[in-house]
């Protein structure tokens, strides 16, 4: 195990053990890359970084996935292509949209959403309970648009 996963390995033990998740060595390695991800992740690049660590196969990963989702410690939604792509979400964290580029496929997170924004989308369900909001932007990212 790398040595910046033996380094948060004492909080990742005790956040799995919170929310009632045995660990092992691939729940606390896909949990620290979760973490420590800069952007939302789909099952490929999560699975690719698990091997540079340990050998785990894409169906463990799948079922951990499924695991931190239904114990809120991951949010899942659905990318432009169709994969389903992974974000950490860390407790008391608010609601924010994402932009995912149409030529590089790059989700990038947006600013959280604002007490209007959440107003605004409270107001369009008003006989509904809502559980949570996905809000995906479709575009060309800054970087793409600069490329000739």
């Amino acid at each position: 195990m790398s040595i910046m996963v033996c380094m948060h390995s004492e909080d990742i033990k005790e956040e799995l053990r919170e929310k009632g998740i045995k660990n092992t060595r691939a729940k606390s390695l896909l949990l620290h890359i979760l973490k420590n991800a800069e952007a939302p992740m789909d099952v490929n690049n999560l699975h690719a970084e698990c091997q540079k660590e340990t050998s785990v196969n894409l169906v463990t990963v799948y079922r951990t996935l499924q695991q931190f989702h239904e114990k809120a410690l991951v949010e899942e939604f659905m990318g432009k292509d169709g994969a389903n792509q992974y974000e950490y979400i860390p407790e008391g964290s608010i609601a924010h949209p994402h932009f995912q580029c149409e030529k590089c496929n790059k989700v990038i997170c947006l600013e959280e959403l604002g007490f209007d924004d959440a107003l605004y989308f409270s107001n369009r369900a008003k006989h509904h309970k809502i559980n949570s909001i996905h809000i995906m932007l479709n575009g060309v990212c800054e970087e793409c648009l600069s490329l000739p």
